[in-house]
């Protein structure tokens, strides 16, 4: 029993240090190359290094980080090819994924949706960029899981760091784009109606991948 909590405890640690460092990296409080110099972000987060080593590898799995062999860890640059083949990828499974939860999503579900939805609106309202990329970012995860295909979701959730780091910067300029294309997803999920699902999503994924290749420009 005892091991148990401490399994439980030592999780609930690492996974709140990827989510501190992830915030970090995400805000751009760590820009681009900066180095993950671990002394100092174990004394900033209050923890040893062991969890934050481990924060890293994860991090790096999520595309945010690059690990070098005997120099360090770096913050990974987002490059206009990553952010193309990024919305490639995007575009050919996210609407899978709105087709899928459509048919499949459950009552408990669509109220989750619902509340994502509400925060979104929120975050709108009250010019919150973090809280509108957080609430954009569980809303796609919640799609996923209400597709109920294990693959589908291991294939595109750990994509959505790099999806949240990117809307971080465009939100600003498309929220409420991205309010307005959520709440007609919504509607289509809530009537389980997959084939205007798919579109949604085409679209959406469509208009939005115009939206984030423009800061390269």
């Amino acid at each position: 029993m005892a091991g148990a909590r401490a399994a439980r405890t030592d999780q609930s640690l690492r996974d709140r240090v990827v989510e501190e460092v992830k915030e970090l990296i995400i805000s751009g409080q760590l820009p681009v190359g900066a180095r993950l110099h671990e002394r100092n972000l174990s004394e900033e987060l209050g923890v040893s290094r062991v969890p934050l080593r481990e924060a890293i590898l994860t991090l790096r799995a999520q595309g945010l980080v690059d690990v070098r062999p005997r120099i360090g860890a770096f913050v990974k640059p987002l490059t206009a090819r990553y952010v193309s083949e990024l919305f490639d990828v995007r575009a050919a499974l996210e609407p899978l994924a709105a087709s899928l939860a459509a048919a499949r999503r459950t009552d408990e579900q669509l109220a989750e949706l619902e509340g994502y939805f509400l925060a979104e609106q929120r975050a709108l309202e009250l010019d919150d960029n973090k809280a509108g990329s957080l609430a954009n970012a569980e809303f796609h995860l919640l799609i996923l899981r209400a597709s109920d295909n294990e693959l589908l979701y291991s294939i595109v959730a750990p994509l959505q760091a790099q999806i949240q780091r990117l809307f971080r910067r465009t939100i600003v300029s498309i929220g409420e784009s991205l309010f307005h294309d959520h709440g007609s997803m919504l509607e289509a999920i809530r009537r389980q109606d997959s084939a205007r699902a798919t579109q949604l999503a085409i679209a959406h994924v469509a208009s939005t991948r115009a939206h984030s290749l423009s800061l390269f420009d």
